[in-house]
């Protein structure tokens, strides 16, 4: 009894550091920045009146609508290949590779991105050029522009979230995929039969927890497009990083930032509820 209380005050002796930087600088200021904004209701009619904050919505909106499910989509796959053919050699060395992208740092990636973007002097329109075909204005035109951003997100976090599930593919028993082949079992029933029921809490947990990551994104869009053209691909958190820094309006930033806070507290909700019933 005696160990148990000390270890608990080793514990909270070490956590109070922590809880003090969090409740400094991250609680402290939420509180403020939401008595502000409830107490001036003219900043939002301010806000959701500016055409460009309204733009930025429509863009988180298909960031994370299109993002998210193709991303966990392609995760999905990539985890069952990378199972169903473990034990050929090649296999082995993809199960390596393909976390590469999740560890290069973000501002080297989204840096080379861009450039092999560039309509002048990027490769991929250099290859194009050579091989005939005319140059595309990847960064130049919105709709291109804001499908680059979304498949540098993708090819960025791909890797973490294919780690999770493959994770929850080995936790399933071998012994159900072995019945269910003796049992003549294709391919496709063993997956709809035992691997779908059995990952898909999981699955839905890796959606929500990346769709409210995904808004949080930033650098996806700064550093690949710098919000352009003419900040036509701003999502929410690079707006209000312009709307605070660029034209030193920290109310109007702070509002487009808690713009999204309903949102988010919504996926956390069901999050809660979702992990609470996996126990």
């Amino acid at each position: 009894m005696l160990k148990l209380k000390t270890g608990a005050s080793y514990a909270i002796g070490f956590s109070i550091p922590f809880l003090f930087v969090f409740l400094t600088f991250i609680i402290y200021p939420l509180l403020i920045s939401l008595e502000l904004l409830a107490t001036n209701t003219e900043y939002y009619s301010m806000l959701f009146s500016d055409k460009l904050y309204n733009q930025a919505l429509i863009n988180t909106a298909i960031f994370i609508g299109v993002g998210v499910p193709i991303k966990l989509t392609l995760a999905l796959l990539l985890s069952g290949f990378l199972t169903y053919y473990s034990k050929i050699k090649i296999v082995k060395v993809l199960n390596v590779l393909y976390l590469l992208p999740w560890a290069i740092p973000a501002i080297s990636a989204a840096l080379s991105f861009r450039w092999t973007l560039n309509y002048d002097y990027g490769i991929l329109n250099m290859f194009l050029a050579d091989m005939g075909f005319n140059r595309v204005r990847w960064l130049l035109d919105y709709p291109t522009a804001m499908m680059s951003v979304i498949v540098f997100h993708i090819w960025k976090w791909l890797p973490m979230w294919t780690m999770l599930l493959l994770a929850g593919r080995k936790g399933i028993p071998e012994e159900l995929y072995e019945s269910a082949s003796i049992d003549g079992a294709s391919v496709f029933q063993r997956f709809t039969g035992i691997t779908a029921p059995l990952l898909s809490k999981l699955f839905f947990i890796c959606l929500l927890l990346s769709s409210i990551w995904s808004m949080g994104e930033f650098e996806a869009v700064w550093l690949v497009t710098m919000a352009g053209p003419n900040q036509s691909t701003h999502i929410i958190t690079t707006l209000g990083y312009k709307f605070t820094f660029f034209d030193v309006n920290i109310v109007k930033g702070l509002a487009a930032y808690m713009s999204l806070l309903p949102a988010v507290l919504i996926l956390v909700f069901v999050l809660i509820r979702l992990t609470r019933e996996t126990k």
